[in-house]
C-alpha cells in the first residue's frame, strides 16, 4: 500500500511540476509600496510602480530589485483607485484609475503622462480621459451583473485593453474585455471585444488582478496563476497556464523582452509583507 501511495504522489508531482512558473528570486519592497497595484518594465532596466486607491498619486521608479530610485507626483489627479499601468510605443505612460469594487462609479479614468517627464522631474500633470462602459446601465449594477470593476490595463496593437474583474454574485468568473485605439482615447468610445472566463470557483482564485503583454500574448494573472491568451478575430483563446509557487495577493505584473516576469504582492496580514518576485516564463 505504501508503495502505491508513493507512486501516486510521484505521478501527481511530475504532472504538477511543469504547470508551475519557474521561481527565481524575491525582493522586499519599501513600506511606501505596501499596496503596490501597478507595475511596468522600462527598457528591461527599470520598473515603474504605483499603489492602490486611497494612496498618494505618485509613480515610483524602481531598479530591478525593487529599490526606489525616485518618485514623481501627478499633481492634478487623485488616486481614486489606480489599478494598473502600461506604456505605449511613443513613451507615454497610461494609468488605469479603473477600480470599481462596488460597480457604482459612473466614470472611471485613464491618465496619460510622458515617461521622459516622470524620469526627469518630481511632479507632472496628466491628461485625463474619463469613460464609462457602454454595457453598464445602472450604478451600482445588480449583484449578478457586477462585471465593471477592473484591475488590468494593457497597451497592445496601438490600443489600450481593459480586462474587467468579476464580482458577480453568484460568481460566474466572467471578465469583459474592452479596447480603444490610442487615437480615439479622447472620445472615450471603448468597445466590448469579448469575454473570458478564467474559472468559476471564486473571485479570490479566478478574477484577473493585473495584465501585461509579451510578444503576441496577453498575460493575465489571478492570485494563484498566470494565463497566456492569444487574440484571433477578437476572440481570446487560452494558450497556456502556469501556477505560481504559492498563493498570494498578487496585484501587478511586468515582463521584460527576454521573458523575465516581475510580480508585485501587496502587504497582507496572512501572506506577508509587500514583495517583488521574479519568475522565468
Amino acid at each position: 500500500m505504501k508503495f502505491i501511495v508513493l507512486i501516486s504522489f510521484l505521478v501527481q508531482f511530475t504532472v504538477y511540476l511543469p504547470a508551475q512558473l519557474q521561481f527565481q528570486k524575491s525582493y522586499p519592497l519599501n513600506q511606501k509600496l505596501k499596496e503596490i497595484s501597478g507595475l511596468e518594465c522600462v527598457g528591461d532596466s527599470i520598473l515603474l510602480a504605483h499603489n492602490d486607491g486611497g494612496n498618494d498619486p505618485i509613480l515610483f521608479v524602481l531598479d530591478m530589485k525593487g529599490s526606489i530610485l525616485k518618485e514623481c507626483r501627478i499633481y492634478n489627479a487623485k488616486n481614486t483607485d489606480w489599478e494598473d499601468i502600461t506604456i505605449d510605443n511613443s513613451r507615454n505612460i497610461y494609468i488605469g484609475d479603473i477600480g470599481n469594487n462596488e460597480n457604482k462609479r459612473k466614470k472611471v479614468r485613464i491618465l496619460k503622462i510622458s515617461l521622459d517627464s516622470v524620469l526627469t522631474v518630481d511632479s507632472v500633470s496628466a491628461e485625463i480621459f474619463p469613460f464609462t462602459y457602454p454595457e453598464q446601465t445602472s450604478y451600482p449594477t445588480p449583484a449578478n451583473s457586477k462585471y465593471f470593476d477592473a484591475e488590468s490595463l494593457v497597451f497592445k496593437d496601438d490600443s489600450l485593453w481593459v480586462f474587467t474583474k468579476c464580482r458577480a454574485i453568484p460568481f460566474d468568473g466572467k471578465s469583459l474585455v474592452y479596447a480603444i485605439p490610442i487615437k480615439d482615447l479622447e472620445n472615450g468610445s471603448w468597445k466590448l471585444m469579448d469575454y473570458i472566463i478564467p474559472g468559476t470557483k471564486s473571485w479570490t482564485k479566478d478574477s484577473f488582478t493585473a495584465a501585461t503583454s509579451y510578444k503576441d500574448y496577453f498575460l493575465c494573472i489571478t492570485y494563484n496563476r498566470l494565463i497566456w491568451y492569444l487574440k484571433s478575430n477578437n476572440e481570446f483563446k487560452v494558450s497556456k497556464k502556469r501556477r505560481f509557487n504559492r498563493y498570494n495577493q498578487r496585484e501587478s505584473i511586468a515582463v521584460t523582452s527576454t521573458g523575465i516576469v516581475y510580480v508585485g504582492n501587496e502587504n497582507h496580514w496572512i501572506f506577508g509583507k509587500q514583495r517583488l518576485t521574479k519568475y522565468k516564463l
